[in-house]
């Protein structure tokens, strides 16, 4: 009977023994198998009112149709010390998360999120050097295989009087990701035959190897154009330059680019300096622009550097001067001659001309600079400032059923020296031309995602209403662990 017994024990011991490992094995299949259902479908929800952590609908298109994954990295200290890096590396933290779970697609990711302390992570920081070329710090990289874009901190926010407004991480960061992952290289050729500045220079004074190092970062493709040697624009010109052409151009080759700019859609950006005979009146004149033979003075000496250079501080409200505006950036020029709006522009109702950058208010353009000394002002032959140095137009082609097309691009710089080597690495120069190559090429309006509003809250209490509420909040808690512990002393004795 004991036996008995003894082996009824022994094999319900087994059945407790069974049934506990099979709960364990169920248990271990039920967690992975809703971690494997979590990681391939999950839904994400943003609480907020106004959809703070939400990426745009035009973003997620874009994610969507992703071939190659993209990497994002920022190189922000860990732990900075500037409160404006803290909210900077606050707020990029909360939008690429959003980044991350929506470039995810059947398992894998094609955004990949890295922040990187290149004061600690030494290692890791030299890999960047060598990879993308980093050479500072607090920049959010967006790469792609050999494509890379570099954001700088003031293009995140939008700025008002200095203060940050609002956050444009996503416009900017989309964009990138656009740049990176687009598998179509947009050409700019380079005018030459004129003594013009070349790409492939690295003179100080005249040379844009620094400027082509730029474009070839950004996915750009560098071509020279010699329309002494060709019939028209080549047919996969996306934009021309004409940097400081030193003498006129050909009545014939003017003629090719004017087709190019009207019939074809055309995008062009041009700088020339004072003194310069360019032949370009013409083009000049398709497109709402006055290039007249003066040059810029200004006795402010506010506005001009030791070395001479000319100080621009006022910028429009355009796309390509805006970012300046905001942040009250500056350029630095040599001398430039003025680049006004032809009052004939008006005529056309779908030419569309706007004034860039400009010169302080006691500046002039002067008329006989070559042959005055000393100069001086003169008001019935001389121009009072400020003045436009900068111009940017558009012409939008109607149709008969009344729909408007975006046409042409035109940007005309007075002055060539603030793209030479010596100068563009200026903040506000090399800004001011690579917006100007955006928006010639329409990159600068690529999305509709809207600025997220930086919202702060304040509460607002008196000192009597501030020790009622330390008094709430401490009265509870202490209350109820006093009675916790009498509950405790009476249950002991």
């Amino acid at each position: 009977m004991g036996t008995n017994h003894f082996n009824e024990f022994r094999i319900s011991r087994r059945i407790r023994a069974g049934h506990r490992t099979l709960q364990i094995l169920l248990s271990l299949s039920l967690i992975l198998a809703l971690n494997y259902l979590a990681a391939r479908y999950f839904k994400r929800f943003d609480l907020t009112q106004s959809g703070t952590y939400s990426l745009a609908a035009e973003s997620k298109a874009y994610l969507r149709e992703l071939k190659e994954p993209v990497d994002i990295i920022i190189t922000f200290p860990d732990k900075p010390e500037a409160w404006e890096l803290t909210r900077i590396q606050s707020d990029l933290s909360k939008l690429l998360r959003e980044y991350e779970a929506a470039g995810i697609r059947n398992g894998q990711p094609f955004i990949n999120v890295e922040f990187v302390d290149v004061h600690r992570q030494r290692k890791r920081a030299q890999d960047l050097v060598n990879k993308y070329g980093l050479q500072k710090d607090n920049v959010v990289i967006i790469a792609s295989g050999d494509r890379i874009k570099e954001i700088e901190l003031p293009e995140l926010y939008e700025a008002e009087n200095g203060q940050w407004q609002s956050f444009r991480g996503e416009q900017v960061i989309t964009s990138a990701i656009i740049e990176v992952s687009s598998r179509k290289f947009p050409n700019i050729y380079f005018l030459t035959g004129h003594g013009e500045m070349s790409p492939g220079d690295i003179n100080a004074l005249r040379g844009l190897s620094q400027l082509e190092i730029l474009l070839r970062d950004r996915g750009f493709k560098i071509k020279t154009l010699d329309l002494t040697r060709q019939k028209q624009v080549p047919e996969d010109a996306n934009l021309v330059v004409i940097p400081s052409p030193q003498t006129g151009l050909l009545p014939a080759e003017v003629e090719k680019l004017r087709r190019y700019m009207s019939d074809r859609n055309g995008r062009m950006i041009i700088t020339i300096d004072p003194g310069r005979r360019h032949g370009m009146k013409d083009l000049f004149f398709d497109w709402g622009v006055l290039v007249e033979d003066m040059a810029v003075i200004d006795i402010d000496p506010q506005y001009r550097t030791q070395s001479g250079d000319l100080i621009i501080r006022h910028f429009a409200d355009h796309p390509i001067s805006k970012l300046l505006l905001d942040y009250n950036a500056n350029a630095y020029f040599g001398q430039p001659r003025p680049i006004r709006k032809d009052p004939l522009a008006d005529e056309d109702e779908r030419l569309q001309v706007n004034y860039l950058a400009g010169t302080s208010q006691q500046s002039w353009a002067e008329r006989d600079y070559r042959t005055e000394d000393p100069i001086e002002y003169h008001k019935d032959r001389d121009l009072i400032g400020p003045l436009s140095i900068g111009i940017a137009s558009t012409r939008s082609a109607g149709t008969e059923i009344g729909i408007s097309i975006p046409s042409g691009r035109f940007v005309v710089f007075g002055n060539s020296d603030f793209i030479a080597n010596n100068r563009f690495q200026t903040y506000g120069n090399y800004t001011l031309f690579i917006n100007s190559v955006n928006w010639a090429l329409d990159r600068s309006s690529l999305l509709n995602i809207p600025v997220r509003p930086l919202a702060s809250y304040q509460l607002i209490i008196s000192r009597n209403g501030l020790l009622r509420l330390i008094w709430y909040f401490t009265a509870l808690p202490v209350t109820v662990a006093l009675f916790g512990l009498s509950i405790y002393f009476i249950r002991r004795h």
